[in-house]
């Protein structure tokens, strides 16, 4: 387990169970996920624990790291948009399995981005390679939900806009 993890905990929904998945963000505390589902199986909301969030500079490693998480929080946004408009379109049963999916996801990311920041440990890097990683793992993500919202509305007639 690499030095950096905390106890921090990821809230996940996973079709109406409770499940803490450990996060690996200590020094990154600061960018801690959290699957949100209000009562009963609704969209998964990620949200992130930046607060506050940094000023955006390019020219210093902490200024960096608020323009990162702005992007995130940008990205963020879209993804929520994204993720409720297809829920909305799903079936109980395959909302579930939706709801999986993606709170399954936002764990991913967490490790991904981990994974990709743990190359700088002990150096200020580390959370400005985590928080552009969150940023380029929503991009990818939102990819794949455009072609899944275009196979799921395929033939459908007033299909509602993809955010």
């Amino acid at each position: 387990m690499p030095k950096h993890k905390t106890g921090s905990v990821v809230a996940i929904l996973a079709i109406g169970a409770l499940v803490a998945v450990p996060t690996a963000a200590s020094g990154l505390s600061r960018h801690t996920n959290d699957a949100q589902v209000a009562s009963g199986l609704s969209a998964p909301v990620i949200t992130e624990a930046f607060g506050p969030v940094l000023p955006c500079n390019q020219k210093t490693t902490v200024g960096q790291e608020g323009c990162g998480e702005h992007e995130v929080l940008a990205a963020d946004k879209q993804l929520n948009a994204d993720v409720k408009v297809i829920f909305d379109l799903l079936g109980k049963a395959a909302g579930r399995a939706f709801v999986t999916a993606q709170t399954t996801w936002i764990a991913y990311r967490t490790e991904d981005c981990t994974s990709q920041a743990d190359i700088y440990q002990g150096g200020t890097e580390l959370p400005v390679a985590y928080v552009y990683c969150l940023a380029s793992d929503d991009s990818s993500r939102r990819q794949d939900l455009k072609a899944f919202f275009t196979d799921l509305t395929q033939g459908m007639t007033n299909v509602p806009k993809f955010p």
